[in-house]
């Protein structure tokens, strides 16, 4: 069995993005959708605090890819569905907090990240 085997699941990975001003003058945050459909297997976990600048989160979420997959603290990822029959499991947005790419010795291999669901 292959890595790309053990990826059931499909999901969109959105990138974060500075669009227009707000009321305010800030930058409003869009992430709009680099990878529609890519690959995946998403899994819930035991909560596990990710320090992420000053800031404590607690991961409960975590999400393999492939080596293709460009992605970076920040993104987002939804809309994850079964990868054989098309139907959505989770709907919901999560936002990743850390990426580690993992190493087969010689180049990337894969990469996990840990994910909190954004609500």
């Amino acid at each position: 069995m292959s890595y790309t085997d053990l990826l059931i699941h499909t999901c969109d990975i959105g990138a974060l993005s500075q669009g227009a001003q707000d009321a305010y003058g800030k930058p409003a945050e869009t992430w709009p959708l680099g990878y529609t459909d890519e690959p995946c297997r998403l899994l819930q976990t035991a909560g596990r605090e990710i320090k992420v600048g000053a800031k404590v989160f607690v991961s409960d979420w975590k999400v393999f890819l492939g080596q293709d997959v460009s992605i970076d603290e920040q993104d987002r990822i939804s809309n994850v569905k079964d990868a054989a029959t098309g139907v959505v499991i989770d709907a919901g947005t999560y936002e990743v907090l850390r990426v580690k790419p993992v190493s087969n010795g010689l180049s990337i291999h894969h990469y996990e990240a840990d994910l909190r669901r954004v609500v």
